[in-house]
């Protein structure tokens, strides 16, 4: 019976083992199972981790290339309008530039056609000079043929304060009294008050403007009068010879004598031997003096504007440029003929040489004190 009974606890004791056994190897399994779940828990989290990651840089990478897509459309439509606006721009300069080059060309060809039409004019205007001292020349020269008779002037007023007022009014004399003057001197009876009319024609204060009208004064003494023209030339000289002694002569006065004794003689109030002696010793003496000074080259000047054509046939470059560059022929002057202007014009070319010398002297003058300084 003992026997049987640890037979029988050795059979419970290997069965409870065996029991034990299998307990814990199904403890192992299902730790395993557990511990290889989890495994695949943790695998499949790595790898759904992983392909989260790609997703997210995926769509980071597809985000970044829509914005750089934008930003390349929105650069070349920026370009596009930039390039649009260019363009506009350009065209509108170049629109602009074409209207500004018409407007110009219009601007020109109406400059052209007016100096064309303004030099016409003075053309039409310097041969209608010409032609009015033609006549007035002719009308002097022959003076004496026309004269009136001593019955003339018994009709005419001779009262001693008529005839001083005019005579004093004379050496006050302006363009703007031509016609009243002219009025009064065909009224009055001057035959005793030649002598006084010439002293104030040569003492008068005048201005080149009223030169003119001084010229067309004396013209008038000279067809009525037959001593007058020889007394006023008399009474030149003198003035002429007076002059000489002064140390400071007055250039203004100086410039209006030359340019009256000049047109005296070219209306033929002097005849031509007379008024152009009386010239040319003017001139001489004039650059004699102002050969190193210059001083008087204004009054050289004036009456090269003035006279030069007539005395010295010279030709103004504004004549020039216009007879070149619109085919317009200013007629020459033809009331001193051109052997008795040589003379004058050898002079005018002494002066002029002298001139240019002391300017460059001048010139090189101040070219060393801006060096110096």
């Amino acid at each position: 019976m003992p026997a049987e009974r640890k037979k029988s606890v050795n059979m419970e004791e290997r069965e409870t083992g065996s029991f034990s056994n299998k307990d814990r190897d199904a403890d192992r399994q299902a730790a395993a199972s557990r511990d290889k779940s989890k495994d695949e828990t943790k695998m499949s989290g790595k790898k759904d981790g992983g392909k989260t990651a790609d997703d997210k840089k995926r769509r980071a990478e597809e985000e970044k290339r829509k914005k750089e897509e934008k930003e390349r459309k929105k650069k070349e439509e920026e370009k596009q309008r930039a390039e649009e606006e260019q363009k506009k721009k350009e065209e509108e300069e170049k629109r602009q530039q074409e209207e500004q080059e018409k407007k110009l060309l219009e601007e020109e060809a109406k400059r052209q056609k007016e100096e064309e039409a303004a030099q016409l004019k003075e053309k039409e205007e310097a041969e209608q000079l010409q032609q009015e001292a033609k006549e007035l020349r002719a009308k002097n020269q022959h003076a004496q043929e026309t004269r009136p008779e001593e019955a003339f002037f018994s009709r005419l007023d001779s009262s001693l304060k008529k005839n001083t007022a005019f005579v004093k009014k004379l050496r006050t004399l302006t363009e703007q009294q031509r016609g009243s003057l002219s009025q009064d001197f065909d009224s009055l009876n001057l035959s005793k008050y030649i002598g006084e009319a010439v002293s104030s024609m040569v003492e008068a204060k005048l201005k080149i403007s009223d030169v003119g009208c001084a010229v067309h004064l004396c013209s008038l003494f000279h067809q009525r009068y037959a001593e007058f023209a020889p007394l006023l030339l008399a009474a030149w000289k003198r003035h002429f010879e007076a002059r000489k002694e002064e140390k400071a002569p007055n250039v203004s006065k100086l410039r209006t004598d030359l340019r009256f004794i000049a047109e005296l003689t070219i209306v033929g109030l002097f005849t031509d031997k007379e008024g152009l002696s009386l010239i040319y010793e003017q001139l001489k003496n004039i650059i004699g003096a102002d050969r190193e000074t210059h001083t008087h080259v204004s009054v050289i000047i004036s009456f090269c504007k003035h006279c030069g054509d007539d005395i010295a046939g010279l030709v103004p470059r504004k004549v020039k440029n216009a007879a070149e560059k619109f085919g317009l022929s200013f007629p020459p002057s033809q009331i001193i003929n051109a052997e008795k202007q040589q003379p004058f014009q050898n002079l005018l070319r002494e002066y002029f040489t002298s001139l240019t010398k002391h300017l460059k002297k001048d010139h090189r003058e101040l070219q060393n004190i801006e060096r110096q300084n």
